[in-house]
């Protein structure tokens, strides 16, 4: 037959259901009658290749797994008066065509919509009820001034004659595969309809909704008298219901695409990090990612009180609230009780313990993310995926972003300070004899406990050789409560400039105008390196790549680390800290080689 006897006031949209050679037999049986025919299939360059070398089809796409939005996708793609709307599992036979070629001649009447007479095979038999799936969209002929959803609407729809074939699985393991897609379209259809349902709900629907489905197919549809096909069916069909709730409950509401669908209508975000000043530092990436995205969000940040500093000043955030370190069960309930008054649309427990759970589920939101370190997961509403153990902080606290359905555009850390902290620093720092000429070097002795000190004595042997250069001058840094410990630095070298009676802000201003920072693991490392300050780190016990997630190079970020048996041991205190062997040799000339290379 030639091309001048195909019809081309019709187009044929077919929905591919998965099978390549079914959809082969489909497309010849339409191929030599019809002028246009569009085939609506997931993205899949290599089944596009296959079907373009075999038939002249126009190709859509559509992500939804629902055969009603394939077509509604090929719709939009077509413009001629008739439709012929399929699946690429089922054969138009000689008499349907016939009906169909006689029904495009005729005016379009009241009626636009045309019924194609269903013969199912299933497990390789030709049944003699055509049992079809629950919920699911027929096959039919319309006019394009109709839409496709007047099908389901009540009312009876004429039939043209003729045979409309539809081949199922063949086996039982194709059977299993039709259950996996049917259970796809269910979620999307529930998600379609924006329902939000309470757990006691939800559970009841999943329930019973598959016991109506079986005896629908079995009894109502005479499912019992096809025998052994009748009764696969049936199951199938219930497993597809039962599924599609679950699939649900796993893509759309614990796996974030519900809240993802939704997004443009959240209005706050509370994040929760309760953390020390390092870790909140390893968190500015989220809190700028999730910004740069949700733009008119308004974003507050609950920290120990503390810690807060690293978060001052920062554009991305717009509220602030603290806890004490130690805080009372009084503190708490007045913050709780704070907190629910403001209505967060979203939560996120960024490096969750036993306190931030506990707030967590004290705090009303309609949707919380909950993120573990360490433990079981639980108190959340969209689950965040278990990450690899050694997975660093900042790649675990933008997993919170990517449950949303979001992705993460960088990584970098970033602390802000104002123009006058910065010239606070620089005057502070002259008036303290600093020569800028020089290249000021800040040492850090302490740390939050001590098995991550490396020894005083290491110390001052490093300070006086970095003094005993002219073009380096060492400063120390410590707290007013460390400066009794630290003061001993001072007995070789009594120049020695050493900030102690300062904020953390100020502490953080004076970091950002040193060349250099050589710190054991403890935060003044990561205020240097959100700042493009090269950094030396003495590091102990902890885990490298979870909390020192830089680049060697890129970062300027140099760690000295031992890999020792016993690392990772938690504790605070230890008499041996082979973890820290480190001699002040190697690390000064460290120090010299990442300040200048003309310095010998």
């Amino acid at each position: 037959m030639n091309t001048s006897t195909k019809h081309n006031n019709l187009t044929a949209i077919v929905s591919f259901e998965g099978s390549l050679a079914k959809l082969y037999s489909c497309l010849q049986a339409l191929d030599t009658w019809i002028m246009q025919i569009i085939v609506v299939l997931p993205e899949d360059r290599e089944i596009e290749k296959k079907i373009a070398s075999k038939f002249n089809v126009l190709l859509c796409y559509q992500k939804s797994s629902t055969t009603k939005a394939k077509w509604e996708s090929g719709l939009n793609q077509t413009n001629t008066p008739w439709v012929l709307l399929i699946r690429s599992n089922e054969i138009v036979t000689g008499q349907l065509r016939q009906a169909i070629t006689e029904k495009i001649k005729t005016s379009v009447g009241k009626t636009h919509k045309y019924l194609l007479p269903l013969t199912m095979v299933f497990l390789k038999k030709r049944l003699k009820y055509p049992l079809d799936w629950n919920n699911s969209q027929a096959s039919h002929l319309a006019h394009t001034s109709k839409v496709i959803n007047d099908v389901n609407q009540q009312g009876k729809h004429e039939t043209l004659g003729g045979e409309l074939v539809r081949y199922g699985g063949d086996t039982i393991s194709e059977c299993a595969h039709s259950v996996i897609q049917k259970a796809e379209e269910r979620a999307d259809s529930l998600a379609q309809h924006k329902t939000h349902f309470s757990t006691t709900s939800f559970l009841l629907r999943a329930l019973i909704s598959p016991i109506k489905v079986f005896i629908r197919i079995y009894i109502l549809k005479k499912g019992f008298k096809e025998g052994f096909e009748g009764i696969t069916f049936a199951i199938c069909d219930a497993h597809a219901e039962l599924l599609g709730y679950l699939r649900y409950h796993e893509l759309y509401v614990r796996g974030g695409k519900l809240l993802y669908d939704n997004l443009p209508s959240l209005k706050s975000i509370l994040i929760i990090k309760l953390r020390d000043i390092g870790d909140n530092i390893l968190c500015t990436p989220l809190i700028r990612n999730l910004k740069q995205q949700l733009p008119n969000v308004s974003i507050s940040v609950l920290t120990w009180s503390y810690s807060i500093p690293v978060f001052e000043k920062n554009p991305h955030i717009d509220n602030f609230f603290v806890l004490p370190k130690n805080p009372s069960t009084l503190n708490i309930r007045k913050l709780q009780n704070k907190l629910n008054t403001i209505n967060f649309d979203l939560i996120m427990s960024t490096h969750s313990g036993g306190l931030a759970s506990k707030i967590l589920s004290k705090i009303k939101s309609p949707n919380k993310i909950n993120n573990f370190y360490r433990g079981r997961n639980k108190i959340f509403t969209v689950l965040t995926n278990e990450s690899d153990y050694y997975r660093s902080s900042i790649e675990r606290d933008l997993d919170c972003i990517r449950s949303l359905g979001l992705k993460a555009k960088n990584t970098y850390t970033e602390i802000f300070l104002t123009s006058d902290e910065i010239t606070w620093a620089r005057k502070t720092m002259e008036s303290k004899g600093i020569d800028f000429t020089k290249k000021i070097t800040l040492i850090h002795p302490t740390a939050a406990v001590s098995i991550r000190e490396w020894p005083l004595e290491k110390f001052k042997q490093l300070i006086r050789s970095l003094n005993n250069k002219t073009t380096i001058q060492p400063i120390v840094i410590c707290t007013e409560l460390e400066y009794s410990k630290v003061k001993v630095l001072l007995d070789d070298i009594p120049d020695l400039v050493v900030f102690n009676k300062i904020t953390v802000r100020q502490m953080i201003a004076i970091i950002h105008e040193c060349d250099l920072v050589i710190d054991n693991d403890s935060s003044p490392s990561h205020v240097a390196t959100a700042f493009g300050v090269p950094t030396i780190v003495l590091f102990s016990q902890a885990i490298k790549k979870i909390f020192r997630p830089y680049h060697q190079e890129k970062d300027q970020h140099f760690i000295f680390y031992n890999d020792v048996d016993c690392r990772e041991c938690e504790l605070t205190e230890c008499d041996d800290r082979i973890c820290l062997d480190f001699s002040p040799d190697e690390v000064y000339d460290r120090a010299v080689k990442m300040l200048s290379p003309e310095i010998k």
